[in-house]
């Protein structure tokens, strides 16, 4: 190259590559193992079973930290309540008709109230960790923080 020592032109361990190009990728089992071993206790079955299906994937990109494990554990129960109630709400429908004074009125249960609400829990948790494909622009691994990761 123009400009630079041969030697150093010829030695290209001297030379620092862009963080983007180095290839630092997970294996899934790799990454399940680590969701596994940091799933917190306490959890139902259906919150484990979210955690086992979705955690591994943030721990591949970098996103799961421990010290976040209680943000994760809110995340599956959300995602586990939102399943419970849909499940229920697709059942028995979303809507319930009653006959009284005022005559005949038509309601939304509570369960879709509840669903409701959760749904806003989860859009914000996932804001918070770049879980939608608006908010993963914002956690390129481009520029690498300060720190060293732990995994």
């Amino acid at each position: 190259m123009a400009g630079r020592y041969p030697q150093v032109a010829e030695d290209q361990d001297k030379i620092v590559q862009f963080p983007g190009t180095e290839n630092k990728e997970m294996s899934d089992d790799e990454a399940r193992d680590i969701a596994i071993k940091s799933r917190p206790r306490g959890m139902s079955k259906a919150e484990q079973k979210v955690w086992e299906t979705d955690i591994p994937e943030y721990v591949k990109i970098s996103r799961f930290k421990p010290h976040f494990i209680r943000f994760y554990k809110e995340y599956c129960a959300v995602i586990a309540r939102m399943e419970e109630n849909r499940a229920f709400l697709d059942k028995h429908e979303w809507k319930y008709t009653t006959v009284g004074r005022n005559g005949v009125q038509h309601k939304t249960r509570p369960e879709a109230s509840q669903y409701n609400d959760d749904w806003r829990k989860l859009n914000s948790l996932l804001n918070q960790i770049g879980g939608s494909p608006a908010t993963d622009q914002r956690f390129n691994n481009l520029q690498p923080g300060l720190f060293d990761d732990i995994y």
